[in-house]
């Protein structure tokens, strides 16, 4: 395996770096799978990408999962109602100039179907560490509501809807994407922590 880290245009405290590596060789080598192996190229590249925050809001909620495969190991995640708030901030902040990022909405969605809270304070510090939010008042889930209210009516969903198509199986569900169904949605099932 190599590992390459990525130049970054502009400052940032996100730190990025890819993982390369043959895929057959080490699907053969995780997975303890004996040669041959149909369906991959020997050329094919295995990729990871990790990014590594370099400093994180504060607010957020942690858990420790513990794993058998490969080898035993342990790792320490945000939990899910912070990992919601991320996801929240992007779909409200990303900055990506006028093109939208479908599968924000996406995720969105099955964080709310997943009947999952947002981190409040975790979500608040993410809004003020980017700018987006200067006043001392906390945020209320009404006010939650306010800004994904304002997000919805201005997004262009034909551009959500296929930056998202090719992540979807069934395309289907993105039928119903429009500004009534997220809020309608969001009003019905956003829970805050």
């Amino acid at each position: 395996m190599s590992v390459e880290r990525k130049a970054k245009s502009g400052d940032t405290a996100v730190q990025s770096a890819f993982i390369k590596g043959g895929t057959l060789i080490h699907i053969v080598k995780i997975a303890s799978i004996s040669p041959p192996v149909s369906g991959v190229p020997e050329n094919e590249q295995l990729k990871v990408k990790i990014e590594i925050d370099t400093d994180p809001p504060a607010g957020a909620g942690y858990e420790v999962k513990y794993r058998l495969n490969p080898v035993p190991f342990s790792v320490r995640l945000y939990d899910k109602p912070s990992l919601f708030a991320g996801k929240l901030h992007a779909l409200l902040c990303r900055g990506w100039k006028q093109r939208v990022k479908g599968r924000d909405f996406f995720d969105y969605l099955w964080y709310l179907s997943n009947d999952i809270p947002v981190n409040r304070i975790h979500f608040e510090a993410r809004m003020r560490q980017s700018g987006h939010r200067t006043d001392s008042e906390p945020l209320s889930r009404d006010g939650i509501l306010r800004l994904l209210e304002e997000r919805f009516t201005a997004l262009d969903f034909l551009q959500a809807k296929a930056d998202a198509a090719p992540y979807i199986k069934d395309t289907r569900v993105l039928d119903m994407w429009n500004a009534d169904f997220f809020m309608t949605v969001s009003r019905e099932r956003l829970k805050v922590q």
